[in-house]
């Protein structure tokens, strides 16, 4: 199809040049295009007649055909045209400046980005959303318009621009799994588990795939495959943290507090002195009070609430072990009183 547009140019070039050296439009001629131009354009003409087979052929042929100096002029311009059909503000040059829709889109989308580092998400909104319309098919504008769209509660809306940017880059890997974790956490797993296994399919080393892959398992119940997952993960990026923490999960929900705890261990290792968060306590708490060890337990659970990031099921176990262990000192008491009564 590339081939058949660019003999249609070349065509009427040409035919462009016969006219013009017949005088007929000596008064409409352009600037010969710059060398660097012409080796621009002369790359993508060699791209443009790259093949085998019997569309070798042809490209040979017509090369043949327009060879003489005087038309590879007239190539090299066409290449330079059909480079630029359909490419709309997403096409760079080469040479010259940036097209002013793209420079518009990106300078409204750093504005956008700056708005939001200083957590002004409804400006960041807006400078985004107009990124957005001045250049529809930049694909960094569109993801960072979802993501500021998301931390607003945006939900759908959100998707909705992750969607379209898929539909322009179907091969960008960080946006499937931006999209992945998207439908995650709005619980549509088979959306979530497509996206990730396409961008695996598209990277296999990515450890952020891997780590979606697993955590759409987990969420499924499928524990041995996502510790699978994210042992693949770990493999890649082995102080990932989010992936530790996760693979400290599985290992809690297998009845495996051991492995838990030296998973934990590894994690806490990437974190300064008292700089543990409180998700890290809290599996570390769960994982002690599993191998018996309630002192400890109530210790990392006490921690965790400290942080005042510990979900209420931390302070319900802890509420538990203390009265258990307050049951337990006064049982103590109560025995070590009767030993004395017994002895006197």
């Amino acid at each position: 199809m590339r081939l058949g547009r660019l003999d249609s140019v070349v065509a009427r070039l040409i035919k462009h040049r016969e006219i013009r050296e017949s005088g007929q439009l000596r008064q409409a001629t352009h600037s010969v295009p710059s060398p660097q131009s012409l080796a621009a354009a002369g790359a993508a003409a060699q791209r443009c007649f790259a093949g085998s087979g019997p569309l070798e052929s042809r490209a040979m042929g017509r090369a043949h055909v327009i060879g003489s100096p005087a038309n590879i002029v007239f190539l090299t311009t066409a290449a330079m045209l059909v480079a630029a059909m359909g490419s709309g503000c997403r096409f760079i040059p080469r040479t010259g400046p940036v097209p002013q829709e793209l420079a518009a889109a990106r300078r409204l989308c750093n504005e956008g980005l700056s708005a939001a580092d200083k957590q002004d998400l409804m400006r960041a909104e807006g400078l985004l959303e107009q990124a957005v319309k001045r250049c529809p098919t930049d694909i960094d504008s569109r993801r960072h318009y979802a993501d500021v769209l998301w931390k607003r509660g945006e939900r759908m809306e959100a998707v909705t621009q992750v969607a379209e940017a898929l539909r322009l880059s179907p091969e960008d890997v960080g946006l499937c799994i931006d999209g992945g974790r998207m439908y995650m956490d709005l619980g549509l797993l088979d959306d979530a588990d497509r996206l990730a296994n396409q961008a695996i399919k598209r990277s296999s080393r990515s450890a952020a795939a891997w780590h979606l892959h697993g955590q759409v398992a987990l969420a499924r119940g499928q524990a041995l495959d996502a510790l699978a997952d994210f042992h693949r993960s770990l493999a890649i990026a082995a102080d990932d943290r989010d992936v530790l923490l996760d693979t400290a999960e599985v290992y809690r929900r297998l009845n495996r507090p051991q492995r838990a705890l030296a998973t934990l261990a590894i994690l806490g290792e990437t974190y300064g002195p008292d700089q543990s968060p409180a998700n890290l306590l809290a599996l570390e708490g769960m994982a002690q009070e599993a191998l018996g060890r309630p002192s400890d337990a109530i210790e990392s659970y006490r921690h965790a609430i400290g942080k005042g990031e510990a979900a209420p099921d931390i302070t319900a176990r802890l509420a538990a072990l203390e009265q258990s262990a307050g049951t337990d000192e006064k049982t103590a008491v109560a025995a070590r009183s009767n030993e004395s009564s017994v002895r006197e």
